[in-house]
């Protein structure tokens, strides 16, 4: 067997072995970010509940709270309600989340609220109506951070001016959101929580999720809803739910699976430049 040096064939291999490391690198760096954002969230969630007015008022950037439990007391604007696409649910089973204004009590102050989740079917204005109910709550929840569109994510409709009346949004943008909304509203929403005390709140939202390999393109923002009765006849919806993000192995795993295609790229390489002698 003899060695026949290809120019081509050298340059094809190396640009795709560097391109599967480089992935190899990034899905790293992914593996420790995740690793400080769990300690963070873990952190974060022992500290005790805090009113939303005064949190509002006292952090210097509310937007750094995300994950801080807080207690809310106000009025829900269901008149300004709209839901967020959601295609997998409990059991793979797709709907939407309900996010609808909250103003807070004694102050000027508006909020969204993502009060739950609602299966498909259960959309229209019509039934959702069913559920714009109590329109003064007391409640607690989780302060989540706004998700603006990523790289290749689809968008949106515009929103605001003469726009019509965007009802169904693919993602908690804030910025978007308020657009279409009479009063100015806070840069974080609340995601309501069925219990601030559950001693699980952790393993329920840093979990593998239905979504699975989609998940690590995203620190967070994925939701893989938890299932709190959804299959009862006498579910009461929207059902809280958790965000989720994945645990950080499924990162670790991509390492292992982009740096041995590295290699196999190079033996190829080296294969198809060996010849047989005559």
């Amino acid at each position: 067997m003899n060695f026949r040096f290809s120019l081509k064939t050298t340059a094809i291999c190396a640009l795709l072995a560097a391109g599967m490391v480089w992935a190899a690198v990034w899905q790293w760096d992914r593996h420790l970010q995740k690793q400080v954002l769990i300690q963070e969230l873990a952190a974060t969630l022992q500290l005790p509940p805090i009113p939303l007015r005064d949190l509002a008022t006292t952090s210097p950037d509310i937007t750094k709270e995300v994950w801080r439990r807080v207690s809310f007391a106000g009025t829900y604007d269901f008149a300004h309600e709209v839901i967020v696409r959601r295609n997998r649910g409990s059991n793979d089973r797709a709907g939407f989340h309900v996010v609808t204004p909250l103003k807070l009590d004694d102050s000027d102050s508006y909020v969204l609220v993502d009060r739950g989740f609602i299966p498909l079917g259960r959309e229209t204005l019509d039934i959702r109506r069913q559920y714009q109910q109590p329109e003064q709550v007391h409640g607690f929840g989780l302060v989540k951070n706004s998700m603006p569109p990523k790289w290749l994510a689809p968008n949106d409709p515009p929103a605001g001016d003469r726009h019509p009346w965007v009802d169904l949004w693919v993602r908690v943008d804030i910025d978007a959101m308020k657009k279409q909304l009479p009063y100015p509203v806070l840069p974080i929403y609340l995601e309501t929580m069925q219990d601030p005390n559950d001693p699980l709140v952790t393993s329920k939202i840093v979990k593998e999720g239905a979504a699975g390999r989609n998940d690590v393109l995203t620190l967070t923002g994925q939701k893989n809803v938890e299932n709190f009765g959804m299959e009862s006849p006498e579910a009461h919806y929207p059902i809280p739910l958790f965000d989720t993000t994945p645990l950080p192995d499924i990162h670790l795993g991509y390492v292992y699976e982009w740096s041995f295609m590295a290699l196999l790229t190079v033996a190829i390489a080296i294969v198809l430049q060996l010849k047989r002698n005559q």
